[in-house]
């Protein structure tokens, strides 16, 4: 065989394994691509699948702690909202009631032991249930107008929550006001709450 036809036979040896590597490098990457979709898509379904009070329990090691008396309160009431609007198992309404407590001032949080706060959630939640009682909807005063002051050394804040309870087709409404404190590691926490009256009077 000449030079030339032993050239030519290199020649389409290089081509073809050039071919075959750009076409396994193809393949690979569509696979790699569908794998990744196929991941993307089963997470999505999985989000989907679960209800609100599962979500919350699942984000919750990873959420940042509210950074602001507003935050603290808006997350508290998404944490409520689920006691008296979602189902859940037993254990799924204890971990979110454990949840609500790492919200709470170490000085509220004494006044109940774990158990006896949950059997008082419980209690509360029967009677809204009995009542077809839901939540439907809590605003929270904005933070122009949350008020700050201190407290036994303590930076403390005070602001309002509305809440419009729905039962059946009639709606109402109810107010009430939270103290928080700010801890040692400069986390604000609920001190306390207590309903409005109607005269603005707590």
């Amino acid at each position: 065989m000449s030079g030339k036809g032993k050239k030519n036979i290199i020649k389409t040896v290089i081509i073809m394994v050039i071919v075959a590597a750009v076409l396994i490098g193809g393949y690979v990457f569509m696979t790699s691509q569908r794998g990744r979709e196929t991941e993307q898509s089963l997470e999505n379904e999985t989000a989907k699948e679960m209800t609100a009070v599962q979500k919350i329990i699942a984000e919750a090691p990873y959420k940042e702690y509210p950074a602001t008396p507003v935050q603290v309160v808006k997350y508290y009431n998404e944490i409520t909202k689920c006691f008296y609007n979602e189902k859940y198992s037993d254990q799924e309404l204890t971990s979110l009631s454990m949840l609500s407590r790492t919200l709470f001032d170490q000085e509220l949080k004494d006044q109940q032991t774990d158990v006896d706060y949950l059997v008082a959630l419980q209690a509360d939640i029967e009677v809204f249930k009995a009542s077809n009682i839901t939540i439907y909807d809590s605003v929270v005063s904005p933070s122009t107008e949350v008020e700050y002051f201190t407290h036994d050394g303590y930076e403390c804040a005070r602001l309002y929550s509305t809440y419009t309870l729905k039962s059946g087709t009639v709606y109402q409404s109810t107010k009430e006001v939270y103290i928080l404190r700010k801890d040692e590691d400069g986390r604000w926490k609920i001190l306390g709450f207590d309903m409005v009256k109607r005269d603005g009077t707590q």
